[in-house]
């Protein structure tokens, strides 16, 4: 069973303070030219969309040059809706055995309720402090995601967290839609990034396959 994990985008969606809002409009109609194509006018940090290192680093790693092999693993999601505005790294630790066989880290937040109202965009969503960013790090992940607009502050320019983790080629994941897949642990996520030359970063289309849920609807048949 696949679960799609992506906003959808339309030309309302929340987005980052600063980044271009996106556009949609008609390049060609049917009436006036036969067939119908959209003219997209969006940043690469829109909707649902993957960080690479090249975001921040002078000489970190494009998407377009990151092996496909990156954006695909086993997940587990941390519900740190109760956690307050920090997730620490005592949190973390306490939730070893989940995260221990990870490839990929997601946080549900809760913020996926917000999507589309301005509160979406109130900067009380929790997010790791550095020491759980470091700790992240130690566990070779591959990604780290979260259905809030960010994994770090929205007022601290110093985005801390995205340093820690882009500095190790720890892609961050951002906007997804958890809800579905809550307090889920080890199943297969994959975060398929839009291809273009030198992506600091792109939407994706995000989902998780659950086969222990496939595998059961196909013997009950």
């Amino acid at each position: 069973m696949l679960i799609d994990m992506t906003h959808t985008i339309t030309p309302d969606i929340p987005f980052f303070p600063g980044t271009p809002a996106p556009g949609l409009s008609p390049a060609c109609t049917l009436t006036r030219d036969g067939y119908r194509e959209t003219l997209l006018a969006i940043s690469s940090h829109t909707g649902t969309h993957m960080d690479a290192p090249a975001h921040l680093l002078q000489d970190g790693r494009t998407l377009d040059m990151t092996p496909m092999s990156q954006f695909s693993g086993r997940a587990t999601v941390l519900d740190v809706s109760g956690e307050g505005p920090v997730i620490t790294e005592a949190f973390l630790q306490s939730n070893y055995e989940a995260i221990h066989c990870a490839d990929f880290i997601l946080f549900y937040t809760g913020w996926e309720d917000r999507w589309g109202t301005e509160s979406f965009l109130e900067d009380t969503f929790p997010v790791p402090d550095e020491a759980a960013a470091r700790y992240l790090v130690s566990r070779g992940l591959k990604g780290v995601g979260t259905d809030a607009i960010s994994i770090d502050r929205i007022g601290d320019s110093r985005l801390p967290v995205h340093h820690i983790l882009l500095k190790d080629s720890v892609l961050s994941i951002e906007n997804l839609c958890l809800k579905k897949v809550r307090g889920r642990k080890d199943f297969l996520f994959f975060a398929l990034p839009l291809k273009f030359e030198g992506a600091d970063g792109a939407p994706v289309r995000a989902f998780a396959e659950l086969r222990e849920a496939h595998e059961a609807d196909r013997r009950r048949r």
